[in-house]
């Protein structure tokens, strides 16, 4: 869209509105619309490869999007940098043929040891932050040119924080002058912000809103961290937190469904996202039949202090509204479950049934949402054999025996020994003798388990009662 080059004061309301519409215009080129059968890979570091934010949306994209056929894929490495991505990037990332990239690096990249607590900033410390700033620059638009030249679309997600506001019992890798890790980690974000640009892109930007949750919650408790006792790794709800900012960021969210039924005339007023059918209905008792066209968002239980560091999200909003019954209370059924007991003023005034857990609608969602668990862990089980040889067996040239592989492996944990990250490994490295044997049938469970996600995210069709309690 183009605009005048010349606006009297007269036109201020028309560059007003065609300043908004450039805005939309621009917001509506970085959102996606997915299609049936669509690949989605996240690539990324430890965060990434834990994988609870994109554990999240898939359980969201698929609730929300039942008719299509979605694979999600997590393609992150621990301790892994832009340099490490390229390594792998053809036999790990290329050789799944994603449509989709989600793209989040820099917590490595910045080289933390460099912001170590009590480092004495000499020219040379200056000059290697510098340095490696530089080489994440270029290196990570050189995976973006490789997306693009394999036609995947990237999505870029700015780092998320390094959290050295907290006043928690941990280092803490603030140099002088109070520059740390954080403000490194501002600098990566500017960059992917500026690349998103570049290539007309979706943003989501972890970085200011990671930040933002963290001052309001220290505000009240300077304890409170978005993060996790380690200042690096986000815990469940910096996993949701993230999980909701790429649904408001990237897609197109909205609200689950809308009813409103006029009960003495026997009308059904509004059904938006939604079928109604075999309604009957008198000012005293109304029976019907929905069907929706998708589930409701599944927020387990240990995300439930979401409400309270999170903005409420619209897109569960679940209303039924109906009108002119006669004055008293009524009891809400939906099959053979008791949702609730209302007024009819409350249901002329349309109650949202997203805040009742105990719908059939709500508990499919939740079993929609364990399955997507079971996926992630066994992703999590493949991101441990990756690991392990896109980094720890990178220099491996010995025979391809498991008996060689844990000699070498032996070798190389013990010049780790004393390291923060030695007891990590050594998990990591026992979990990979252990699942690396059953490496193809841990792709075939995950082939079967997404089809369980699927078959069991189609919506059915439930009978609605409202009865007058006596």
């Amino acid at each position: 869209m183009e605009l005048p080059k010349a606006v009297t004061k007269g036109d201020g309301r028309l560059f007003l509105v065609l300043f908004i519409a450039l805005v939309f215009t621009l917001q509506g080129q970085n959102k996606i619309k997915l299609k049936n059968n669509d690949k989605i890979s996240f690539i990324g570091n430890s965060i990434t490869q834990d994988g609870r934010y994109h554990m999240i949306l898939q359980s969201y994209l698929t609730t929300r999007y039942p008719d299509l056929a979605l694979e999600v894929y997590n393609n992150g490495i621990s301790g892994d940098v832009a340099d490490g991505v390229l390594y792998r990037f053809e036999k790990d990332i290329l050789s799944l043929q994603p449509d989709y990239a989600f793209l989040m690096l820099g917590m490595n990249d910045i080289q933390r040891q460099l912001y170590a607590e009590g480092i004495e900033v000499t020219q040379e410390i200056l000059k290697k932050r510098e340095e490696a700033l530089a080489h994440y620059y270029s290196q990570t638009t050189h995976i973006v040119a490789l997306l693009k030249e394999h036609a995947i679309k990237p999505i870029f997600l700015t780092p998320t924080i390094y959290d050295q506001t907290a006043k928690i019992n941990q280092v803490n890798d603030v140099g002088c002058n109070d520059v740390g890790c954080n403000e490194a980690l501002a600098k990566c974000a500017a960059h992917i912000k500026m690349l998103a640009k570049e290539n007309e892109a979706p943003l989501v930007d972890f970085y200011d809103y990671l930040n933002e949750i963290n001052h309001t919650g220290q505000q009240k408790d300077s304890t409170f961290t978005i993060i996790g006792p380690d200042r690096i790794h986000p815990g469940d709800l910096g996993h949701f937190a993230m999980a909701t900012k790429i649904i408001t960021s990237v897609f197109n969210p909205k609200k689950l469904s809308s009813i409103q039924i006029n009960a003495p005339s026997n009308k059904i007023a509004l059904a938006s996202n939604c079928s109604i059918s075999g309604l009957v209905s008198n000012r005293k008792k109304i029976k019907f039949d929905v069907t929706q066209e998708a589930l409701p968002f599944p927020i387990p239980e240990r995300f439930k202090e979401q409400k309270n560091i999170v903005a409420p999200l619209a897109i569960n909003e679940e209303i039924l509204k109906i009108t002119d019954l006669k004055k008293g209370n009524y009891q809400l059924h939906i099959d053979s479950y008791l949702i609730g007991k209302f007024s009819a003023a409350s249901l002329a005034s349309g109650i949202d049934l997203s805040a009742y857990k105990n719908t059939p609608q709500y508990l499919q969602a939740l079993e929609v949402f364990e399955l997507c668990e079971a996926y992630h862990n066994i992703n999590a089980k493949l991101r441990t054999i990756a690991l392990i040889e896109y980094k720890n067996l990178k220099e491996y040239t010995g025979p391809d025996t498991a008996e060689g592989k844990r000699i070498y492996l032996d070798q190389e944990l013990e010049k780790q020994h004393g390291k923060s990250w030695y007891s990590y490994l050594v998990k990591m490295c026992n979990s990979y003798f252990k699942e690396k044997p059953n490496e193809e049938e841990l792709w075939k469970l995950l082939t079967t388990t997404r089809s369980s996600i699927q078959d069991k995210s189609q919506p059915k069709t439930h009978t609605y009662v409202v009865r007058k309690t006596k």
